[in-house]
């Protein structure tokens, strides 16, 4: 009896501690105001060059309830590519262009569907505003000038907006958590990246207070 005893003393001391960590991790992160700093990979397909990857920075602002949340981001994707972009006044039929660099601002909302003790998967649905850095175009073989109709087309092509898709999950211990996310953009034609961009992102957030008044 004594032996059942204990036993059942350790349960029940082990699902309070267990109750009580998880309590605890939700207060952590429910109702809360975190900052992040994140870092990553950023994979797309160049135009006449195939696919490749590179370094991505940011930070990002993020507002919790309990069930959901508001998500502020800002990236840059740290480059140099170049890309072949069609121009039939161009000896070849195509001109080259060299790229630097992508900033991109994000805003949208998510969803915490479930707590797992102090793991929290999340998914949601966000707008972006991508633009690219300088776009270098190059004379053609026999050295002929792009039109200043191209020169305009490439300008526009340098930015884009789209709807992105969010999914991730945050581990939280105490104050600080660390997460890993990934964002993908639908492709678009009248961009000069062209093909879907996918951004595989990890970091850390830290719990700078509570996002409602408690008064």
């Amino acid at each position: 009896m004594q032996k059942l005893r204990a036993v059942f003393v350790a349960v029940v001391a082990t699902v309070v501690v267990s109750g009580s960590a998880r309590a605890q991790e939700n207060r952590n992160f429910d109702n809360s105001w975190f900052w992040g700093f994140k870092s990553g990979i950023n994979t797309f397909s160049v135009p006449g060059h195939g696919n490749t990857s590179t370094v991505d920075l940011g930070i990002d602002w993020v507002i919790t309830r309990s069930k959901g949340g508001l998500y502020v981001s800002g990236n840059q994707s740290i480059f140099q590519r170049d890309l072949e972009f069609v121009d039939p006044s161009s000896n070849t039929g195509q001109r080259t262009i060299r790229v630097n660099d992508m900033r991109r601002i994000t805003l949208g909302a998510l969803a915490f569907p479930k707590h797992f003790g102090g793991i929290t998967p999340y998914a949601g649905l966000g707008y972006t505003i991508a633009v690219l850095g300088d776009a270098r175009v190059f004379v053609d073989s026999a050295n002929t000038f792009p039109s200043n109709a191209f020169l305009d087309e490439v300008e526009r092509e340098r930015s884009r907006s789209a709807v992105v898709g969010i999914g991730g999950i945050q581990i939280q211990a105490s104050k600080m958590a660390i997460f890993a996310q990934e964002t993908i953009i639908p492709s678009n034609p009248g961009f000069l990246f062209n093909s879907v961009l996918n951004f595989f992102e990890f970091g850390i957030r830290l719990n700078f207070g509570s996002s409602i008044d408690r008064d």
